[in-house]
């Protein structure tokens, strides 16, 4: 449970990042062969973000995890992308639980250990 109450699923992990206008395919396919069944990248909306580029970088990566997801044999559904001002704290955690349990749905990952 987090400061202002509101608690994640237990099956969620969440790695911090400086930037999510930083985060490549590389670290996203290390995380889905490391075990991960579905993987959310959180970002900042348009206009808000104080590293300048990282919504619109968000944007350019998930066009390119599509594509690699069929490649993989991996289902759309098990990468997403979201983006939230600082007050929305409600919406996401609202969010990511249901992300992590439509993720519970889809059967186990192929690339699983």
């Amino acid at each position: 449970m987090g400061k202002a109450g509101l608690c994640l699923s237990s099956h969620i992990h969440p790695i911090k990042v400086m930037c999510a206008g930083r985060v490549d395919p590389p670290m996203l396919l290390s995380a889905f062969e490391k075990g991960a069944e579905g993987v959310v990248v959180i970002g900042c909306k348009d206009k808000e973000c104080r590293y300048g580029p990282g919504p619109e970088q968000g944007q350019k990566l998930a066009e390119r995890m599509k594509g690699l997801m069929h490649v993989l044999g991996l289902e759309d559904e098990r990468f997403s992308t979201m983006a939230y001002a600082s007050h929305e704290k409600d919406r996401l955690f609202a969010e990511m639980n249901a992300f992590a349990e439509k993720i519970a749905q889809i059967k186990k990952s192929p690339l699983a250990r």
